[in-house]
């Protein structure tokens, strides 16, 4: 089974010439919405999403659209080609149209129409433009290249659940405050995206600082580590950490302890 690792939401920008310098200004970008989309289905039925590709930079872009399965191994995804992967959904992917320019200051749009196999273990599609820069290039210099993928996830069923396996403790320094994490699993069979928030606690039980978990995207059998800076320096002493993690009323606990020098 072949895979491709991906930046989802990002241009991947590879060139062995320098960039247009108007494709660095501010405001001069691809962008491609939605980044992500969530569609609560039933195995069988199937999904019909537009994306729009935004070209605000000085170049004419052509993209070639393809739409590849989301697998997760060992806790990490990777992106394999449809039809690499049993039960996979991006086989049924049909795009219109399946390649387009974009010139600057302008806007071009897909339509992928997915069916949900009646067995599949996979939550989520990628769907992949590849891009190239349509113009030619100076002389003696390679074309730039831009690629962005936009996340699709399906919710098939309501067995959410998550667990928190491992805690960390980054130390303080003079200049950088403490930095508490939990690794979270996704043990269910539906995409999660939990958010959460930690109180720390010294020796007397006292609470000195709380912050909160920025929210990650779960799929099933992923694994992703949270983290929370204290906003505050911390005085030398032993504390505990109580953090929680919540996700369609489900409420996972963790706990840590770390001391400061």
């Amino acid at each position: 089974m072949r895979h491709i690792t991906l930046v989802l939401g990002l241009v991947l920008i590879s060139a062995n010439c320098p960039l247009v310098a108007d494709t660095q200004a501010p405001g001069s970008t691809l962008t491609l919405t939605p980044a992500v989309v969530l569609a609560k289905l039933k195995p069988g039925q199937g999904l019909t999403q537009s994306l729009h590709m935004s070209n605000t930079t000085s170049g004419t872009f052509h993209f070639d659209v393809e739409v590849m399965d989301v697998v997760v191994k060992d806790g990490q995804r990777i992106y394999v080609p449809a039809g690499e992967t049993e039960g996979g959904i991006a086989a049924s992917a049909v795009i219109t149209p399946g390649s387009v320019i974009i010139g600057p200051q302008d806007q071009g749009s897909v339509t992928v129409t997915l069916t949900v196999p009646q067995r599949t273990e996979l939550r989520a599609v990628v769907v992949y433009f590849r891009g190239k820069l349509d113009t030619p290039t100076d002389s003696g210099t390679v074309g730039l290249g831009a690629s962005l993928g936009a996340l699709i996830t399906f919710e098939l069923s309501d067995d959410y659940s998550f667990k928190a396996v491992n805690f960390s403790a980054s130390p303080q320094t003079a200049t950088t405050n403490q930095v508490v994490s939990h690794e979270l699993v996704n043990s269910g069979s539906e995409v999660v995206v939990p958010k959460g928030a930690t109180v720390i606690l010294d020796d007397s039980g006292r609470n000195v600082a709380k912050s909160t978990f920025s929210a990650h995207r779960l799929l099933p059998g992923e694994s992703v580590t949270f983290s929370a800076t204290c906003p505050q320096q911390l005085k030398s002493g032993h504390y505990r950490v109580v953090s929680s993690f919540e996700y369609d009323s489900r409420i996972v606990t963790a706990g840590g302890e770390f001391s400061v020098p």
